[in-house]
């Protein structure tokens, strides 16, 4: 080794040498690292959370809309059915009370909201009973009760059945 090359390497030794009154240690960070990866692990299971949470909804709503619609189709199915053979139903029966209760069973279903706001699933709630009573009504006039229990299987297949129990501690 030549002079030069050692004159380099104290050199750099003496560069490299710290004095550690000079280095500003935070104490507090140092001995809180549990704290700071139980919040980045927090924070991760929250957006974690959040997008299941938003993927559920999304799934939920579809299976919502599909449920609503499907019974819409299936009630639209039934008047377009009675229109095209009222005149088998006319035998004996007032032609224009039938005519009349198809047809406001027909504006029941017609226009119906799809929206999500409070008021529109009020509107709907509120379409489909009256629509399910005037679908009983017109049934019992063309004595085809059987397509409403149809329905109503389709209902509960659908959309289940709201288990109510007497005591509140059996219900959750």
């Amino acid at each position: 080794m030549n002079s030069n090359t050692i004159f380099d390497i104290n050199k750099r030794r003496k560069l490299n040498k710290v004095d550690m009154t000079e280095v500003d240690y935070d104490m507090d960070k140092l001995l809180n690292l549990e704290e700071e990866y139980y919040q980045q692990g927090y924070q991760e299971g929250q957006d974690f959370s959040t997008k299941q949470q938003y993927n559920e909804g999304k799934e939920y709503g579809y299976q919502t809309g599909f449920q609503r619609f499907l019974i819409i189709g299936y009630i639209q199915g039934l008047v377009n059915y009675w229109r095209e053979n009222i005149d088998q139903y006319e035998k004996g029966i007032e032609n224009k009370s039938l005519r009349n209760h198809i047809s406001q069973l027909n504006e029941l279903v017609q226009n119906v909201p799809t929206t999500n706001g409070m008021d529109e699933v009020k509107e709907f709630e509120k379409r489909i009973t009256k629509s399910r009573n005037k679908l009983r009504v017109i049934a019992n006039i063309c004595k085809e009760l059987w397509k409403v229990n149809k329905l109503d299987n389709l209902m509960n297949e659908i959309g289940g059945k709201l288990q109510v129990s007497e005591n509140v501690d059996d219900m959750w």
